[in-house]
C-alpha cells in the first residue's frame, strides 16, 4: 500500500481548527534584565534605593506589571527587610520597556548598621526580589537580584543622626 495525501478540504479544516488553539495558547513569561539599584538616601529610619530593570514581552499582546517585592542584604549578611511595592506598566508586545521603582526599606536592626559603620569602609548590598506580572491570560513572579555599595559616608551620616554621641570608632 503506499502513502495517501489528505485531501485539500481535510486539509484546510485541520489547520482552521488549530488557529484558534494557537491564537488562545498561554502568554510566554516576559524576560528580565536587571540594570541598577543606586542608594537615593541612607538615613536614621532606612534605606531609599531606586531599582531599574528592562522587561521584555516576547507575546503578541500586551502585559502588565503588578508590583515588585525586594529585599535588602547587606555585606551578605545583615537582612535590612524586604518590601513590597505597586509598580503597575503596561508592557506593550514584542518591546522592552524601561520599570523604574523606588524602594524603601526601613532598618531592622540599628545596632548592625552602627557595627558596619564602625569598620569604616563602604558596604556592599545586594537586592534580591521579583517583578509580579499579571493579567487575564498570565500571572508569574519573575526574580532579579542587583547589586551595589553604600559609601561609608553615607552610613556614618545616618547613624551619626539615629545615634548621636554614641562615639563608635569609624565616626566622625
Amino acid at each position: 500500500m503506499g502513502f495517501r495525501a489528505t485531501p485539500p478540504p481535510v486539509r484546510s479544516l485541520l489547520l482552521a481548527a488549530a488557529v484558534p488553539l494557537v491564537a488562545c495558547s498561554r502568554p510566554e513569561p516576559p524576560t528580565l534584565r536587571p540594570e541598577v539599584a543606586a542608594v537615593t538616601a541612607v538615613t536614621a529610619q532606612g534605606i531609599d534605593l531606586r531599582v531599574q530593570i528592562q522587561v521584555y514581552n516576547p507575546n503578541s499582546i500586551d502585559l502588565s506589571t503588578r508590583s515588585v517585592k525586594a529585599n535588602v542584604l547587606l555585606d551578605g549578611k545583615y537582612d535590612v527587610g524586604t518590601v513590597t511595592v505597586p509598580a503597575p506598566l503596561k508592557l506593550s508586545a514584542k518591546r522592552w520597556t524601561p520599570l523604574q521603582v523606588p524602594l524603601s526599606v526601613k532598618w531592622q536592626d540599628l545596632t548592625s548598621i552602627a557595627v558596619l559603620t564602625a569598620q569604616g569602609r563602604g558596604v556592599p548590598y545586594q537586592v534580591n526580589g521579583t517583578v509580579a506580572i499579571g493579567g487575564e491570560t498570565l500571572n508569574v513572579d519573575l526574580p532579579f537580584r542587583l547589586a551595589g555599595t553604600i559609601t561609608h559616608d553615607q552610613l556614618v551620616a545616618a547613624v551619626g543622626k539615629s545615634l548621636p554621641g554614641l562615639g563608635l570608632p569609624g565616626l566622625r
